[in-house]
């Protein structure tokens, strides 16, 4: 029964391990969208990540499950404790998990650079708003002519 639970959770692994990789390549398309387009895709490409964390929750509630039946079944309170030598199975399962820990590292620092060009992105047009505004006063403090409201002509009868 060990050896299913060990199977299943790395079976489980692996498949999280392609969706973090689906969401690096998702991450990396982002940024491209950022540098040549300024951001005209972001929203479809935030869809899909989303899709994608929606089903790694579903895989995650999955692998709960697996893992604490196998600690209950070998007594131990993590994974760290397994001995490698009496399951080498429990050896892929370290390794994908110490993958899908780089590659989230990676995609975090992705989003970061992503959301400083963003926010870089986003004031540039905030400063060229507030620019055409101010022409915009300046066109109609000048280009506009005076009405006078008071009599222009003078009564010279008396």
């Amino acid at each position: 029964m060990k050896n299913q639970h060990i199977c299943n959770l790395n079976q489980i692994i692996e498949k999280k391990l392609t969706f973090f990789k689906d969401m690096y390549d998702i991450t990396v398309e982002q940024k491209k969208d950022i540098e040549e387009n300024e951001a005209d895709n972001i929203e479809a490409l935030v869809q899909q990540k989303q899709q994608i964390i929606d089903k790694i929750d579903k895989l995650d509630e999955v692998f709960l499950a697996e893992y604490k039946l196998l600690k209950d079944e070998l007594g131990i309170d993590s994974l760290e404790l397994i001995d490698t030598d009496k399951h080498p199975e429990m050896k892929n399962v370290k390794e994908h998990i110490k993958s899908i820990m780089g590659m989230a590292h990676k995609i975090m620092e992705l989003e970061n650079s992503n959301k400083e060009k963003l926010d870089s992105i986003f004031q540039n047009v905030k400063n060229e708003l507030r620019q055409i505004k101010t022409g915009r006063r300046s066109v109609k403090a000048y280009g506009s002519t005076p009405t006078y409201n008071d009599g222009v002509y003078i009564d010279r009868k008396k």
